[in-house]
């Protein structure tokens, strides 16, 4: 087996066995004073750090929210002013009669005027929601709320627009016989 580097220097005479003994107790001494893991200083640096980081994420976190929060904000005001600018009236409050629609589980009836009524069933005209209120729009008003919307919740009820089939062919005459 072969001796360490201070054993061979002391055998070549070239160090002596009391300076041989005091390096490796002052080496020993210095290995016991340095702390094993990281010191106070960087340990308090990584925590501080580590903080920062955290609150970082969490202002990022809730001004996403906030941004979030104030852009459906934006497209609900947007959605009101199109309701207010292009709303139908009801018609003459003599001349109503209810249109019954699905309001969630139940048929609501709303009183409105014939001209209106037929409008609403061809699909001409819908309904909407807004602040708790049932207003009649054009058909491609509701469809710009709606894309505003982008499929957060509102209510909206239009019929499917009728198609005439026949547009196209000349009408047929009533005395025909087949």
């Amino acid at each position: 087996m072969s001796k360490s580097l201070q054993d061979q220097l002391v055998s070549l005479g070239v160090a002596d066995k009391k300076k041989a003994k005091q390096a490796k107790h002052t080496q020993r001494v210095e290995s016991q004073k340095k702390p094993k893991g990281p010191s106070v200083q960087e340990s308090l640096e990584q925590t501080q750090k580590a903080a920062r980081d955290a609150k970082r994420e969490r202002d990022q976190a809730l001004a996403k929210e906030r941004e979030a929060k104030r852009a459906q904000a934006e497209k609900l005001a947007q959605i009101r002013d199109l309701v207010k600018s292009h709303a139908v009236s009801r018609g003459p409050e003599s001349e109503r009669v209810d249109y019954r629609f699905p309001y969630g589980k139940k048929i609501r009836p709303m009183p409105v005027s014939p001209t209106v009524r037929d409008q609403l069933a061809r699909g001409q005209i819908g309904l909407i929601e807004v602040d708790g209120a049932i207003h009649i729009v054009p058909r491609e008003t509701l469809e710009r709320c709606l894309e505003r919307m982008d499929g957060h919740a509102i209510f909206t009820h239009i019929a499917k627009a009728e198609t005439d089939d026949y547009g196209d062919y000349p009408p047929i005459p009533d005395d025909l016989d087949w």
